[in-house]
């Protein structure tokens, strides 16, 4: 979720699109700010966002089409 991330990831998505790779993008909303211990920002936690991976990863595996996996990982997400 970090900006320059999304950023990021867009241009590449889009750039893998223009080539005919099909890509989409699913923002996952798990992010937590843990305190400050040296610097001007606190350190940033995803690591529940391996546990979309992993899911979508199975949806690939079962053949399930970009459209669906998309769909079951925004729900998974909504939870």
């Amino acid at each position: 979720n970090y900006t320059g991330d999304r950023l990021n990831f867009g241009m590449a998505c889009e750039m893998a699109n223009q080539e005919g790779i099909p890509c989409r993008i699913v923002v996952v909303a798990d992010d937590c700010a843990l305190a400050r211990t040296k610097g001007i920002t606190g350190a940033r936690g995803v690591a529940g966002t391996v546990l979309v991976h992993k899911i979508a990863g199975a949806a690939a595996r079962q053949g399930k089409t970009m459209d669906a996996i998309v769909d079951i990982v925004e729900e998974v997400n909504r939870c």
